[in-house]
């Protein structure tokens, strides 16, 4: 008995009118049936997979295709060449890999095709090529089809863009796919816009959505299909993990906004505008504020680790510059605690210098707050701007590139079209340049009391967080200490005591003198 794979497909390329699943299946069986000695050991069905994808990457005949699939088969039968691939090469790749195991292939409608044969072999290969070419048609149509849709505001296809979903409505006896806003997605970027304002990490936010199960712009798309979650290189039902890099691509993707993008591009329209999709998540304020701040916690990577060191980030070995790490050992019942440099003994260059903590904790605190003690504590607030400068600089450049295909011949047959948009440039052009520039940025809002009243109600990670944006840096080596910002010197620490009031000299004796009770001491650990 001869064992038949039976091998069907169907496209998902809307420009292929091809016969459907049941067809293919009814015609192959008839003819199983009409041979008589045949055995069928399996129908590899395939279904929404274009033609120009690999039989050895397909999802079912892929299988038949390794060692332990195709010892099971000695002929594998279709209804078209097609339905086995569309691609010249492709084909006669799988072609050769036939002859090689000494398997038969079997085309319905073409009972004359004999592999066996170089002849035969070559009328394969030509007839190849008729496929192949519709394969390219079919491509150039869907590829046409995008084209035009490009500069327009419906959706081109893809995974939709978190905020957002899918919607379908019936146009000229169409149907055409728009995105809309997806409250539940919308809802939770505000939180996380509102998270990153208040200083949370893309580390942390992205731990508080996995806890919370907010599934990720992938997987909500699957669910919205009727697919389970599947990550990445996992099993199905396993949901995508958020991470810092994807929270971070999130809050600067500009499709948050609604805007369109090609290439991760944005698309503008004729009238030099970005083309807008949907209705924007945020605000052009909320927008820029949530960039700045983005910006801003990218160049802030110090955050505590490993449990709690008060002074992680703000303390850093002398000799190798590594910050230094927070180290606790008992010894004989007596709990001790060291900050030790992070990189030894990694690092030949570095002996490993360790300070007793509590001493270090001690200067720094007494450091910061004769120096800033009696300035006042103020809140960064950020002040919304205007400034076209980058969209000035864009629409200058479109109009160069439009200039230059005009100079080598791209608009000789539509001259009208030529003028027409770069007559819509110039506008654009003139009305941004008539716009004011107004910077946008960071002010300092005063939050009516002075670092000296507000360091006793922070705990130690408030504390550590103050000391780092207050720019200080400690230097600790064998019997040295240093600290940067400088402390004042001696001609400025006299001129901010006489500017104190009389309270405010009192309060500051009697902080130096409780602090002075307690001995410092600097030397390394043995």
């Amino acid at each position: 008995m001869r064992r038949v794979l039976l091998a069907e497909r169907i496209s998902d390329d809307k420009g292929e009118r091809s016969e459907s699943v049941e067809d293919q299946d009814l015609k192959l069986r008839t003819r199983a049936v009409t041979e008589g000695d045949v055995t069928i050991v399996g129908t590899s069905v395939d279904l929404s997979v274009s033609g120009d994808v690999d039989m050895f990457v397909r999802p079912k005949l892929g299988k038949w295709l390794e060692p332990e699939g195709r010892e099971q088969w000695d002929e594998i039968w279709v209804t078209t060449q097609d339905r086995l691939s569309r691609s010249e090469p492709h084909f006669m790749a799988f072609v050769f890999w036939v002859i090689k195991w000494g398997k038969t292939l079997i085309v319905l409608d073409d009972p004359s095709l004999d592999l066996t044969t170089p002849e035969g072999r070559a009328i394969a290969h030509v007839k190849s090529i008729g496929p192949h070419k519709e394969l390219e048609r079919i491509k150039q149509r869907v590829q046409d089809s995008h084209d035009r849709r490009r500069f327009t505001n419906r959706w081109t296809g893809g995974i939709p863009p978190f905020g957002y979903r899918v919607v379908h409505r019936y146009e000229e006896g169409k149907t055409a796919a728009y995105l809309e806003l997806d409250e539940d997605m919308a809802s939770e970027l505000h939180s996380m816009r509102k998270e990153i304002m208040g200083g949370q990490t893309f580390v942390g936010l992205a731990k508080s959505l996995n806890e919370r199960g907010v599934l990720t712009a992938r997987d909500a798309n699957r669910v919205r299909k009727g697919k389970p979650v599947k990550a990445r290189g996992g099993d199905e039902g396993t949901p995508e993990r958020w991470s810092e890099t994807s929270v971070k691509n999130v809050l600067t993707d500009e499709s948050s906004i609604g805007l369109k993008k090609h290439k991760r591009e944005i698309i503008y329209g004729m009238d030099g505008h970005p083309i807008q999709l949907a209705e924007p998540v945020f605000t052009a304020d909320e927008w820029e504020s949530l960039q700045a701040a983005v910006k801003r916690r990218t160049h802030t990577k110090v955050r505590r680790v490993n449990g709690t060191s008060p002074m992680y980030g703000v303390v850093h070995c002398s000799q190798c510059g590594s910050k230094a790490v927070h180290k606790v050992s008992t010894l004989r019942g007596v709990t001790y605690r060291y900050y030790q440099c992070g990189a030894w003994p990694k690092e030949d260059r570095c002996t490993g210098i360790s300070c007793r903590a509590e001493a270090i904790e001690e200067m720094v605190e007494i450091h910061f707050l004769q120096k800033f003690g009696n300035a006042r504590v103020t809140k960064r607030v950020w002040v919304p701007g205007s400034d076209s400068s980058k969209e000035l600089t864009d629409i200058t450049k479109r109009m160069e590139r439009l200039r230059k295909q005009d100079e080598e011949g791209d608009w000789d047959d539509d001259q009208e079209g030529y003028r027409f948009r770069m007559n819509q440039y110039k506008a654009r052009k003139r009305e941004l340049e008539s716009k004011p520039v107004v910077k946008a940025g960071w002010t300092e809002e005063d939050q009516g009391m002075t670092f000296g009243e507000l360091w006793p109600k922070l705990d130690l990670e408030g504390k550590r967080k103050q000391l780092i944006e207050s720019g200080y840096k400690v230097m600790v080596g064998k019997k040295t200490f240093a600290v940067t910002p400088q402390p004042d010197t001696p001609e400025e620490r006299e001129a901010k005591w006489e500017s104190l009031a009389p309270e405010e000299r009192e309060r500051v004796k009697a902080f130096h003198t409780a602090k002075a009770s307690a001995p410092l001491s600097l030397t390394p650990r043995a």
